[in-house]
């Protein structure tokens, strides 16, 4: 039984750490780009950071089973599966977030005058 719990601890964060270490680099460079003057950077690092840590965990613990199985590479690969899928929605939530704020914006067309129609002439 502790097995099962320590794994059900261990695969989440140990996904997520994978996560971060290769992030953070680019992480740093996005965040430092989109804080004028570099001093809201670390706060965000952070909250990434937190993000990508409960993103992973979160999913193990609302969906994997709750009880252990005969096997405990069975529970373990239950929970890799669990934790993956949530290091993949973190994954979208922190993409979106980026995105947003980098993505090109459209930019905006001057309105013009429609031609006017021609009037027909009453006879």
């Amino acid at each position: 039984m502790s097995g099962f719990i320590t794994s059900m601890i261990i695969v989440p964060l140990l996904c997520s750490l994978l996560c971060w270490w290769l992030l953070a680099g680019p992480l740093r460079q996005v965040t430092q780009a989109l804080c004028e003057h570099g001093a809201g950077g670390p706060f965000w690092q952070r909250a990434f950071l937190i993000l990508i840590l409960a993103g992973p965990l979160l999913a193990v613990l609302l969906f994997a089973p709750d009880a252990p199985s005969a096997s405990l590479w069975l529970d373990i690969r239950a929970i890799l599966m669990w934790a993956l899928l949530g290091v993949v929605a973190q994954l979208l939530v922190l993409l979106r977030l980026v995105w947003r704020q980098v993505a090109p914006r459209p930019v905006a067309r001057q309105a013009q005058p429609l031609p006017a129609a021609p009037q027909e002439t009453a006879q």
